[in-house]
């Protein structure tokens, strides 16, 4: 079963359907076959099977049909028109099994919702895989299923300790696919776990070697480059994974801690502070980092009150003896009568840290890092970042926040993209994953296209924003058949058009990447149909209520990151999460004279029919209209 954003003209309408269409027909099918479920029901489901490429299936295929509700279970096989018919059947809820010589079987599903109803459902088949596709072959990496049940037992074995047992498998499974990035990162995980960082970088730098944006293999070979003191190819591998994952408070905490050992005092205090933000109580560390740094950077104030709220929260943590002595340090007379300047880096010991009588802060740094809970491989619970609710930002609990005045803003600059783009154009690279059911990567996949999308407003209250890849909608170009599109266009929750179906809580004033935010968490209204995003399934509509969170530029109320999850799951297809996150950023078309605030990328998690998806569109070489300058997106600087 696959899936696809499209944006309509209808009152700005996100609709997601399957591609796998279902659709209705007023004239049964030629096709002979079986009648099943007895005299009365009229109703008929007709089977079109196709090649990869579209076209009629010219080998002869088996197609069954079952139903546990309706006790059928019945097969025949294709008449020479690639069809297969089934009468005279109930209505309910079938599942169509489709399997041809040299061809993965296939299953889809289909629902009659009344006595006679004709349902047309086209399946198209896949070939099988290779020898070179399932050993992991470059420009296939798929997993071979000896390969993958290795290593699902290589990942429980892990999961409950069992190292040795573990190693076994995940042996087993490099043998079957030696290429395939994910057993290298568990295996690397596996040598985490014994303390043996050496052999464990070998792992980890080959699994980064073959899926250079492995954002989990990433942060664990930095942490193992840090405990072999490799300081400044840590930072290297952790600011990477930090780039591809920026929600992960483990990997900005080690990168402070690594940017301390290298005398970055102000990076690391930057890491600290968006460690603390993004991970709370789980990055209680990261809140005695933050005076440490601070320390270095001679801030007394903010480092005592960084200091004193740790022990606040982790009054028997084994570094609190090290706070308290930082605290006594920084509150000695002498202190008190210095200079900030007096506290900088150069007043501080050179390699045992603060003075002669302080715990060297270099050392706690280095030891800490052992102290962290061992690094959990992908799983099912932590494949995708977390729901929006499960974690509540870091914010600044003293600051005022007028949310209708945040809100109005941030649709004006929503209004002024509209307003100013007719259309714009730039290159997608799109990175594709599909994950087990234990979250191991068992297949992915990587494009390139020429994107371009057109904003409009048609009437009163419509937009149309329609996007095309090489030229074309077509739906077939993308990855395992899921096409995602219109994802960027998330900021228009604060379009006026729109945001009146939304409703708003500021939650306060914090971070992203360094920069001063609004948190705005916002939350379709129960009273409000659902028009932004609809699941369309076997000709079967569900719309999907949005809950999210977005991060507003203080200074000049551009949206920086937007992150959406549903309300709740849909059982009846088996939707249990979909998780966006979408970081825009300023580029300015010096020709047009016009600076505008753009998607930088997108990513994409979905659990859908029992199977999981992770997607990652980035966008570089924006042009406006006519302009034929390459345009890059930037850090986000201040607006005049």
């Amino acid at each position: 079963m696959g899936c696809a954003f499209r944006r309509w003209t209808y009152n700005s309408l996100l609709f997601l359907f399957c591609l796998i269409l279902i659709f209705f027909s007023l004239e049964p099918a030629a096709a002979q076959a079986p009648t099943v479920g007895g005299v009365g029901p009229s109703a008929q489901i007709v089977v079109r099977v196709k090649d990869s490429d579209g076209s009629p299936m010219r080998l002869q295929s088996t197609v069954t049909l079952r139903s546990a509700s309706m006790l059928t279970n019945v097969t025949t096989n294709t008449t020479d028109a690639a069809t297969a018919l089934f009468a005279g059947l109930h209505a309910g809820e079938y599942v169509v099994e489709v399997s041809a010589p040299g061809y993965r079987t296939t299953e889809v599903q289909a629902i009659i919702a009344a006595d006679g109803q004709t349902e047309n459902i086209e399946v198209m088949m896949m070939p099988e895989l290779t020898r070179a596709e399932m050993a992991g072959a470059p420009g296939a990496p798929v997993l071979a299923p000896k390969a993958l049940k290795e290593t699902e037992k290589g990942l429980q074995a892990l999961q409950s300790g069992k190292l040795d047992e573990a190693e076994t498998h995940l042996k087993r499974a490099l043998q079957l696919a030696p290429g395939f990035p994910d057993v290298n990162y568990l295996m690397g995980v596996l040598w985490m776990a014994r303390h043996d960082a050496a052999k464990a970088r070998g792992y980890l730098e080959k699994t980064v070697e073959l899926a250079p944006k492995h954002a989990p293999a990433l942060l664990a070979l930095g942490e193992a480059k840090y405990l072999l003191k490799d300081y400044a190819h840590a930072l290297e591998s952790l600011e990477q994974s930090i780039n591809f994952k920026p929600t992960s408070w483990r990997a900005h905490w080690l990168a402070g801690v690594a940017s301390y050992q290298l005398g970055d005092y102000a990076k690391s205090r930057e890491h600290a502070r968006e460690a603390l933000q993004v991970g709370q109580e789980k990055a209680v560390l990261a809140r005695l980092l933050l005076g440490e740094a601070q320390t270095a950077l001679g801030e007394r104030d903010a480092a005592l009150a960084s200091l004193e709220q740790f022990l606040r929260e982790q009054p028997n943590a084994p570094q609190s003896a090290t706070a308290k002595e930082l605290i006594a340090w920084l509150r000695a007379p002498e202190r008190q009568k210095q200079t900030e300047t007096a506290l900088a880096p150069a007043a501080l010991a050179p390699a045992a840290g603060v003075t002669p009588r302080v715990s060297s802060t270099r050392e706690l740094s280095v030891s800490t890092a052992t102290s962290l809970p061992p690094i959990a491989p992908v799983t099912e619970r932590n494949w995708a970042p977390p729901d929006v609710d499960e974690e509540k930002p870091t914010v600044d609990a003293g600051e005022s926040c007028a949310l209708n005045q945040i809100v109005e803003r941030a649709g004006a600059r929503v209004e002024e993209l509209v307003k100013n783009v007719d259309r714009f154009t730039a290159t997608e690279e799109m990175e594709h994953e599909s994950l087990s059911p234990l979250g191991v990567q068992v297949a992915r996949d990587k494009r390139k296209f020429n994107y371009l999308v057109t904003i409009r407003q048609i009437g009163g209250r419509t937009l149309d924003v329609e996007e095309y890849r090489d030229g074309s909608i077509s739906l077939e170009m993308f990855p395992a058949h899921l096409a995602t599109v219109g994802m960027p266009s998330l900021a228009l929750v604060f379009h006026p058009f729109v945001s009146s179906e939304y409703d708003f809580v500021c939650e306060g004033r914090g971070t992203w990447r360094g920069r001063a935010a609004w948190a705005v968490h916002f939350r379709q209204r129960d009273d409000r149909m659902s028009e932004m995003r609809v699941y369309r399934v076997n000709g079967m509509s569900f719309p999907i209520r949005l809950k999210g969170r977005a991060w507003i530029d203080v200074e000049n109320s551009q949206i920086l990151a937007m992150e959406a999850d549903i309300v709740r799951p849909v059982r009846e297809i088996r939707l249990l999460r979909d998780h966006q996150l979408i970081e825009y950023g300023p580029v300015e078309f010096k020709k047009a004279g016009i600076r505008l605030w753009l998607p930088k990328s997108a990513d994409w998690y979905c659990s859908l029919a029992g199977k999981r998806y992770h997607r990652r569109h980035s966008f570089t070489n924006f042009l406006l209209f006519s302009v034929d300058d390459k345009q890059w997106i930037a850090d986000p600087k201040d607006s005049g």
